[in-house]
């Protein structure tokens, strides 16, 4: 075999015969982030193969299938798992995922029953919603996922934040664990305070001359600790 003909041959193998590791779709979790100035909400969606992963024993009868009471008398050891592989922080301050709301089945109910077979874990999806109020304002919301050594090095959690009209695709893996939100209300409260001064007949319009120039290092000083966090 002459060098021309073997570089041919190494380039097959690498083509054909030995596909690139990519992510199968039961790796894939989902997470949306709704952002509000005083509210925030976070609804991750795990598929029961995760699930069984992040808890085992979730199949507390070990009848290779569960059933939504199962489930549900897993929640709590779900959520402090939730707690303890997520981290939060909160306008730079270290925070909860908040009020963990009901768990939440995301398939049909067939011949009356709402048990999964282990086979069909990959493909049954569990929606686990947390909630909380942020006061006096949301700025910004930072995440970091310790969940890596549970779903492998090929999961991923694609995730969207949603603030307004806004939306805002996120992707998580074990390569890119966190990541850190920026609000913009800050800015904005910035910008308000001088009209809500205007409304006051003692208000000195020459203090626009010192604040709006102080904008952009503002911006730029929050820009620089969302880099350096992320």
């Amino acid at each position: 075999m002459n060098a021309r003909s073997l570089i041919a041959f190494v380039i097959v193998i690498s083509a054909f015969g030995i596909p690139a590791a990519r992510a199968h779709p039961s790796d894939i979790s989902y997470l949306r982030v709704k952002v509000e100035r005083q509210r925030v909400e976070m609804r991750f969606t795990f598929n029961l193969l995760s699930l069984t992963r992040f808890v085992p024993g979730i199949d507390a009868n070990q009848d290779r299938h569960i059933d939504k009471a199962e489930l549900e008398a897993a929640a709590k050891p779900l959520n402090d798992y939730f707690n303890q592989h997520i981290e939060v922080n909160m306008n730079e301050k270290k925070a909860t995922l908040g009020q963990a709301g009901p768990l939440e089945c995301v398939w049909p109910v067939i011949d009356g029953s709402n048990s999964v077979a282990d086979a069909d874990y990959p493909v049954r999806y569990v929606d686990i919603s947390f909630t909380q109020a942020v006061k006096p304002m949301l700025a910004d919301v930072w995440l970091s996922f310790d969940i890596w050594q549970q779903t492998g090095p090929l999961g991923t959690i694609e995730a969207t934040f949603e603030q307004e009209d806004l939306r805002m695709q996120v992707p998580f893996s074990q390569g890119e664990p966190d990541y850190l939100y920026d609000t913009g209300y800050a800015v904005e409260e910035v910008f308000q305070e001088p009209m809500k001064l205007a409304d006051h007949s003692e208000f000195k319009w020459w203090w626009l001359f010192w604040i709006l120039p102080a904008l952009p290092v503002i911006y730029l000083i929050r820009a620089l600790k969302r880099h350096a966090k992320v």
